[in-house]
């Protein structure tokens, strides 16, 4: 590992001109770089690696040790997305109505039948290059509507908005990036600005768009939520979202934690990954799982969670620590496996965990981040 002075990495992110499908803020980017071992040891690395979620390495062990069992938690089911703004809703990728490179506006008007009536108009420059009007059923809180290359005939170039929420000093600021699946989005830039609520003028989501080489392999979106100030920043959330017309052949699911949390998490036999890990793991077994630690340096930032797919309907969790609790919220099924989101009773985990389900058990060997 590497330890880079932060003004670098700050000087990096300033100058950085090609990252995956990403429209970030370069605090953002500093903060998700600031994830920190269980030790309080600061672990920065340079732009690729702080744009990349983080995932401790899971070692399967059989039939070791002793651990004792969690007290009881019932399960959960993922919650249900709450109901959208009703619109009409505007947005525009031009800053400040400056039009340089690829742009785009968007109007999304209700039908009154749970559908929306969208009129996407396509800029190169300041040049108008076309016009895109479709009916779509209506986005969801959480949820995505995804322009393809082949609607927009725009080679490389994927558009969209979520209905992310609130947006401004209060609320905080969203980061937005895709998530492609098996492989890595690979080169490309993006960028987005905010959805607003046409009547009240208020910022109800986030509009984006994302230049890859790949956008039929485009599975979703993740965001997060943060709100820098003069002290620092504090995280707020993570989203998530689905492309309903997806890659056919890979199982992807949003699970929703809370308010707060979502994971969006995908499998292609053998690989799986979720949030914005850009490197899959691979495991044959039925029981797939990875953690996603804890950030000390990171006021507000989810606690430790253990995220996976199981074949089967449940997993069950011990830990060698009596402080060690987990609350578990399951996905709906897809392909025969059920995604799951066990989330630490504490910010750390402490002990050893074991987690068990479809008939494996596997130890997570470190809750520690793996560049």
């Amino acid at each position: 590992m590497t330890t880079t002075p932060e003004s670098d990495v700050r000087a990096a992110l300033n100058g950085a001109t090609h990252v995956d499908g990403l429209s970030f803020d370069p605090e953002a980017v500093l903060l998700e770089g600031r994830r920190v071992v269980r030790r309080r040891r600061l672990a920065v690395t340079g732009l690729a690696a702080a744009a990349t979620a983080v995932v401790a390495v899971v070692a399967v062990q059989l039939g070791t040790g002793q651990p004792r069992a969690l007290p009881a938690l019932p399960p959960q089911v993922s919650q249900t997305i709450s109901a959208a703004p009703t619109g009409p809703f505007s947005g525009t990728t031009a800053s400040d109505g400056f039009r340089q490179g690829k742009s785009v506006d968007v109007a999304v008007v209700p039908r009154g039948d749970g559908t929306v009536r969208e009129t996407w108009t396509l800029y190169d420059g300041a040049s108008r290059l076309g016009t895109v009007t479709r009916t779509v059923p209506s986005v969801r809180v959480g949820q995505a509507s995804f322009l393809m290359p082949a609607e927009s005939k725009q080679k490389g170039m994927v558009y969209g908005y979520a209905l992310t929420g609130p947006d401004g000093p209060t609320e905080g600021h969203v980061m937005t990036q895709l998530v492609s699946a098996p492989e890595p989005a690979g080169p490309g830039h993006g960028g987005g600005l905010t959805l607003h609520d046409v009547a009240s003028g208020r910022i109800v989501g986030s509009l984006f768009w994302a230049e890859t080489p790949r956008p039929d392999q485009v599975v979703g979106m993740t965001w997060n939520r943060t709100n820098p100030t003069t002290a620092g920043v504090t995280w707020l959330g993570d989203g998530a979202a689905l492309r309903s017309d997806r890659p056919t052949g890979i199982d992807a699911a949003v699970v929703t934690v809370s308010a707060r949390t979502s994971v969006l998490l995908w499998r292609d036999g053998d690989r799986f990954s979720f949030g914005q890990r850009a490197v899959p793991f691979s495991d044959p077994g039925s029981l797939q799982v990875g953690t996603n630690p804890h950030s000390s340096g990171a006021p507000g930032y989810e606690n430790d969670l253990a995220v996976g797919w199981v074949a089967g309907d449940s997993v069950t969790l011990t830990s060698s620590d009596p402080g060690d609790t987990f609350a578990i919220t399951y996905g709906t099924p897809v392909g025969g496996r059920t995604p799951f989101v066990a989330r630490a009773g504490r910010p750390d985990v402490k002990g050893t965990v074991t987690v068990t389900g479809g008939g494996e058990t596997q130890t997570l060997a470190t809750w520690d981040p793996q560049w």
